[in-house]
């Protein structure tokens, strides 16, 4: 699901695409779901993209 946030949130630059998605997943995903995805993205989570990878580095 990270990886299609990412994809689609609306952003006029890649930079603030990231932002923008990781300002999202803070806002509406639960403590837990955003406490899985870091501990999955820290375990060399290979589906992650490398833009949704830096956007779980900024929850």
């Amino acid at each position: 699901m990270a990886n299609q946030i990412v994809a689609n949130v609306p952003a006029l630059t890649p930079e603030a695409r990231i932002e923008n998605a990781a300002a999202h997943m803070k806002r509406f995903w639960t403590p837990v779901m955003t406490a899985k995805l870091k501990a999955h993205a820290s375990h060399g989570a290979g589906e992650l993209s490398p833009d949704a990878e830096k956007a779980v580095g900024l929850i």
